[in-house]
């Protein structure tokens, strides 16, 4: 697969994962901003160096970042001092302001230089990643199919307890919330509207993500259901990555779509008053509600689609799929360079999915009990 010229899918997974930084001189405002993202984002940074003419207002102010990120733990971050500073201050540095002190590394605690300095380039961040997105003219739904695949890239695994968005990145495989969490993540980065919502089977739960999406080329809009984990193939089983991306079943569908799903799945919580079709039944259902999750959800919800709930649940009972051949004119769109014969494999698979994921509607038996007759003629 050839994602933005990169022919190597380590180069993408680059920027997802900074894990080593290094600073030479005194930031200007331009690079604060930059290092404030790196370490505002979902990177598993270990080790920071400063080198060079690096100044104490400097680390100072990297400290401080650390100290308040949410997806940094300082604690599990080796940071090394490399600067000729005098004891001085060397000594201020580890004063009460200082966090973990233990993991601040002066000069004269480094024995015989035992260390790499390793330079990270500067393009290689997540924000960088997202500007390579918005800058391809990708139409909204087609910025959607590009990052629903490289989400896809990591490895499903079922069970897992990495959710933590630094972790997934780490180890670049997770559950279905932490596919979700890390596709909503860049979704709202990329200026979409979303929400994280559940199914449940008999056994186990798995999620959702939920986007409010227009996008005049294709003729769409409304509140579209997306999955990533749900199509997502194995590396070990599907080496090929033409094929790892051929899934797209639970790409831009309605949530009434995903009340039909077989193997005994279901939407819950506040998703499964939202696919209710009767908007009276459904609005009563919310007023008379009294599960602290729901009633949680539903402020998360109005809250993050900036409407109330009558107008949302309007929007989504209003949202039709996107079809099959829609979808092959948007990857046609986002992987030019694909000849016919993939098209029609995607199409084959998407189809025959459908059929073993879904029941059908009335109408749609309709349409497969004509071709059937159709085909006996």
């Amino acid at each position: 697969m050839n994602f933005f010229g990169f022919e190597d899918n380590e180069e993408i997974f680059n920027y997802f994962d900074v894990q080593n930084l290094s600073i030479d001189h005194s930031l200007k405002s331009e690079e604060i901003d930059a290092y404030k993202d790196l370490i505002f984002s979902p990177n598993n940074i270990n080790q920071i160096y400063f080198k060079g003419s690096c100044d104490l207002v400097t680390i100072d102010l990297i400290k401080n970042l650390l100290i308040i990120s949410e997806y940094c733990d300082d604690s599990k971050i080796d940071k090394y001092v490399l600067l000729d500073l005098g004891k001085e201050k060397i000594d201020s540095m580890l004063d009460s302001t200082y966090d973990n002190p233990s993991t601040w590394n002066l000069p004269y605690e480094i024995k015989d230089n035992n260390f790499k300095l390793t330079d990270i380039p500067k393009f290689r961040t997540l924000k960088s990643f997202i500007e390579k997105i918005t800058n391809k003219n990708y139409s909204p739904i087609e910025q959607i199919m590009y990052l629903y695949d490289v989400i896809k890239m990591f490895n499903y695994e079922d069970g897992s307890d990495k959710e933590l968005l630094p972790d997934v990145i780490s180890k670049k495989s997770t559950n279905s919330y932490g596919m979700n969490k890390l596709f909503s993540y860049i979704l709202n980065d990329l200026g979409f509207k979303t929400f994280i919502g559940e199914k449940k089977s008999n056994e186990e739960k798995s999620y959702v993500t939920i986007v409010s999406l227009v996008d005049k080329k294709y003729s769409l809009g409304g509140i579209y259901a997306f999955d990533p984990s749900m199509d997502s193939l194995s590396k070990d089983d599907y080496s090929n990555e033409s094929v790892r991306r051929i899934n797209y079943n639970f790409f831009g569908i309605p949530l009434s779509n995903l009340n039909r799903l077989s193997y005994g799945e279901r939407l819950v919580n506040i998703l499964a008053i939202l696919a209710i079709e009767d908007s009276e039944y459904s609005k009563e259902k919310i007023d008379n509600c009294t599960i602290k999750k729901i009633k949680k959800d539903l402020d998360t919800i109005k809250k993050s689609f900036g409407t109330s709930y009558s107008d949302i649940h309007k929007i989504i009972k209003s949202t039709r799929i996107i079809d099959i051949d829609t979808l092959v004119k948007i990857n046609e769109e986002v992987y030019p360079k694909e000849d016919q014969k993939y098209r029609e494999y995607l199409k084959d698979n998407y189809i025959s999915r459908r059929k073993e994921l879904f029941f059908f509607d009335a109408e749609e038996e309709l349409e497969e009990f004509v071709k059937k007759e159709n085909n006996q003629l």
